[in-house]
């Protein structure tokens, strides 16, 4: 995510700043790669498949405009 903060890092004065619709679904769509994985590694095929349904709606959201 463009600079070098992530969401949930608080700013100085101690807020979170909201992010972007770019940046939450470029996030989002990293949490769920991660956990896809850790699905298919288990083998849970069914998991695994609601998991990609849910990553590539993130993709999708990271292409639309703020």
């Amino acid at each position: 995510m463009g600079g070098g903060s992530s969401i949930g890092d608080e700013s100085p004065d101690g807020e979170v700043p909201e992010p972007s619709h770019r940046e939450a679904a470029e996030y989002i769509a990293s949490m769920l790669d991660g956990l896809r994985q850790v699905a298919s590694s288990a083998r849970m095929p069914f998991l695994t498949y609601l998991i990609n349904v849910a990553l590539e709606e993130a993709k999708s959201e990271q292409a639309k405009r703020d």
